[in-house]
């Protein structure tokens, strides 16, 4: 059996829970919302099973798979079923690359922009001693650092403008590669779509997609993905419990954020 930890609107535990629903395992859940770091109530134990107190993490047999590219590729090692990996060698090499984009900046710049459009405010609105506990706490320093220069300084803060043009630089990439394949690799939807879809489906959570409209092969690539029965079960079903905030701040720097968009 499996068990995964993790909550709705992360985008590591969204591509997580597309995988498990495309190969059709069962899992049970447990939520572990872990947005405000490590001063999130953990299960006990959780550090054991994740060092840095995050989500997703997997215990299959009894034994703890954290980080979701790892985890995803693991999935693949454990239950060839439903394949979401290329035969070929050259495509799989291609799907690996366009994962290992995640780890080289977009998933930081992801987190820079919710904070600055979105949780700034959720963090501020909390007592000084609360926040300085969630400093402390996390042991992740590079987010911790990043946090506490994005929640002070918002849409004003020096690594939006970094973030949001890497942004650009990916949808536009993945728009010309679909100009030539359907999918990233190639002929097969891969773990290489599953785990790049979500950020299209986070900034868009921000009133962000008017930015790439024109990139019409990523706009025919995610409605694609949306279509499938996994992606209602995995995201759709799941919702967003911050949907109304990211719908609001998100609004409001639409303007700011287009400006930067456009200039970088």
């Amino acid at each position: 059996m499996l068990t995964l930890y993790h909550y709705d609107r992360s985008t590591a535990c969204q591509r997580v829970r597309l995988a498990l629903d495309e190969k059709g395992l069962s899992y049970n859940n447990v939520i572990v919302d872990t947005a405000g770091g490590d001063a999130t109530e953990l299960p006990e134990n959780y550090h054991q099973i994740n060092p840095l107190g995050l989500v997703p993490a997997l215990i299959h047999n009894e034994r703890a798979i954290s980080e979701s590219l790892i985890i995803l590729e693991y999935l693949e090692d454990s239950f060839p079923t439903r394949p979401l990996r290329p035969d070929d060698p050259f495509e799989r090499a291609q799907m690996r690359q366009w994962m290992r984009r995640i780890d080289s900046g977009v998933h930081v710049a992801s987190r820079v922009i919710v904070v600055c459009i979105v949780s700034r405010h959720a963090y501020l609105a909390k007592p000084k001693q609360q926040l300085d506990e969630y400093y402390t706490k996390m042991r992740d320093h590079v987010r911790r650092d990043n946090d506490r220069l994005n929640i002070e300084k918002g849409l004003g803060s020096p690594l939006l403008a970094d973030a949001i043009g890497t942004f650009k630089k990916l949808f536009g990439d993945i728009d010309a590669r679909l100009a030539i394949s359907p999918w990233l690799a190639g002929e097969t939807y891969s773990l290489a779509d599953i785990a790049l879809v979500v950020y299209v489906d986070r900034l868009a959570s921000f009133q962000m997609a008017p930015l790439w409209l024109d990139l019409k092969n990523l706009c025919a690539w995610r409605e694609r993905i949306a279509s499938r029965s996994a992606y209602e079960t995995a995201i759709a079903e799941w919702g967003d419990s911050t949907a109304a905030e990211r719908k609001k701040y998100g609004s409001d720097a639409i303007k700011k954020v287009g400006n930067i968009w456009n200039a970088v």
